[in-house]
């Protein structure tokens, strides 16, 4: 029998905003590997889809425009913000390294640079 462990069970992102409940008329999944390098740190941006990240190596700290923050390490899940300015950053001396996990409409861009 498969060993099974939920590493994300959630009906908010990681800030407490409630997941809104959306129609997808043409689905798409998009997953990204995506390194950032050591002392790195991401542009501002949005995303206006759901997105899972699931922390594959590192440790990584994502802030808001307001001063909010989260950091989460190598095996961790966090579901990302919806509509919400953010950036993330590697503070570490160490690749970090996420797979992104995105579910939206075909062709919809999956993050909105400020």
């Amino acid at each position: 029998m498969p060993n099974k462990e939920i590493l994300l069970k959630t009906t908010t992102t990681w800030d407490g905003a409630d997941l809104k409940p959306s129609k997808i008329d043409n689905p798409e999944v998009t997953v990204l590997k995506i390194t950032i390098h050591p002392h790195e740190r991401l542009s501002m941006h949005k995303h206006p889809l759901l997105n899972v990240v699931y922390m594959n190596k590192g440790v990584l700290t994502i802030a808001t425009k307001d001063g909010q923050e989260k950091t989460i390490k190598k095996g961790e899940c966090l579901t990302e913000l919806i509509d919400t300015f953010h950036y993330g950053r590697n503070d570490t001396d160490e690749d970090t390294e996420l797979i992104v996990f995105y579910f939206g409409e075909k062709g919809e861009k999956l993050s909105i640079e400020e």
